[in-house]
């Protein structure tokens, strides 16, 4: 078995760029009106409203400040999330890819999504990576599920998931069936992902199949049978 957590630097990268692109119009408000005081000073002075545009100034500063820890808090919510709920998991039976898939209000109560693919190693056809985005490409009969993430748990049962029993409808319903699935480049190298999945596919093609179960009498039975026959005879 084998677990690849997300990697959020490129969450964390993309957190920087809507922080920078929030403050970029107030900043550059408050640097016109800065620049505007500076060059009118006099005239600002002389019709007193040179506390206003103070004022108008130290007004974007504040604006500013609470957007920036707003968007702060909602990107880190993020990214710790994806941290979480995003993970690709390879079992003896199995592959699991679990991606986060947002957030909603419903009653008041904050309810987290994700997707959940599920493939079967026996269902699998192919694997390939793609080296220019960094990607994994699988082939066969996928699962894929959209719920909450608390109806989407589950445990590992002889190799596979296993969804909790208040959810075991979700073990044969629930879900559509893709013919392939793209696996983004969330998980570090993912070279060495497909390269995991490859060899848990050989892995379980080498697991012995069972023999089919032939009854055979034992020398017991035989005897037991063969005793029987001869009393009846005499």
């Amino acid at each position: 078995m084998a677990f690849f957590h997300c990697d959020t630097t490129k969450y964390i990268k993309r957190r920087k760029y809507i922080l920078w692109l929030s403050l970029l119009p107030l900043f550059q408000g408050s640097l016109i009106t800065m620049l505007i005081m500076i060059v009118n000073l006099r005239v600002f002075l002389e019709n007193g409203i040179l506390k206003i545009a103070v004022y108008a100034v130290a007004g974007a500063a504040a604006a500013g400040s609470l957007l920036f820890y707003a968007v702060y808090i909602l990107t880190e919510r993020a990214v710790k999330r994806h941290a979480r709920y995003t993970y690709f998991e390879i079992c003896p039976k199995a592959l699991v890819f679990s991606r986060y898939g947002g957030w909603s209000l419903n009653g008041g109560k904050r309810v987290i999504s994700r997707k959940l693919y599920i493939i079967p190693l026996s269902g699998l056809t192919g694997a390939g990576f793609n080296k220019k985005n960094n990607a994994v490409y699988l082939e066969g009969e996928i699962k894929e599920y959209r719920d909450r993430t608390e109806r989407l748990k589950y445990t590992i049962s002889d190799g596979a998931p296993e969804f909790e029993p208040e959810n075991w409808w979700y073990n044969d319903n629930g879900y559509k069936i893709l013919p392939e699935l793209k696996i983004p480049g969330v998980f570090g190298d993912c070279e060495e992902l497909c390269r995991k999945i490859a060899e848990s596919k050989r892995n379980f093609d080498n697991i012995p199949k069972p023999k089919p179960y032939v009854h055979k009498e034992t020398d017991f039975a035989r005897r037991k049978k063969a005793s029987r026959k001869l009393s009846e005879r005499f």
